[in-house]
């Protein structure tokens, strides 16, 4: 989730020359007031979020759920892999073995989707975001 923040800009002329974060609107207001009285520049007070990877990953692990195996699903895997496949295998044993650890390949299936999701988040974040200051 996302932190609310309140950003007091400092401008002289047409230039931000300073910039301070708060986490209380009510400081953040005060602020600006005590340093407007000093008559160097003009204050004001702006509304933001505060952005956290670590929350962005802890989200992200719930957007989005990997399909449940199912009998179609193993069949479906079981006929490309025998497509796929230059020798002959038990096309049987293939989906004994895929009903038997359908909960340990489910799991690993979530994780290698959560792990491709969170980089994904990471990386378009980190090249949408914009530093002012």
């Amino acid at each position: 989730m996302q932190k609310k923040v309140w950003v007091v800009t400092h401008t002289q002329g047409l230039e931000v020359t300073d910039n301070s974060v708060f986490d209380n609107e009510a400081d953040a207001a005060n602020y600006a007031h005590e340093m407007a009285t000093s008559g160097k520049g003009s204050y004001q007070v702006l509304a933001s979020v505060l952005n956290s990877r670590e929350a962005i990953n802890e989200e992200s692990m719930h957007w989005t759920a990997v399909p449940e195996f199912d009998a179609e699903c193993l069949e479906c895997l079981v006929q490309e892999v025998a497509e796929e496949a230059k020798e002959e295998f038990d096309e049987e044993a293939c989906a004994e073995f895929f009903e038997k650890n359908k909960d340990q390949l489910q799991k690993h299936a979530d994780e290698i989707v959560h792990e491709y999701l969170r980089k994904e988040l990471r990386d378009y974040i980190n090249n949408e975001r914009v530093i002012l200051g």
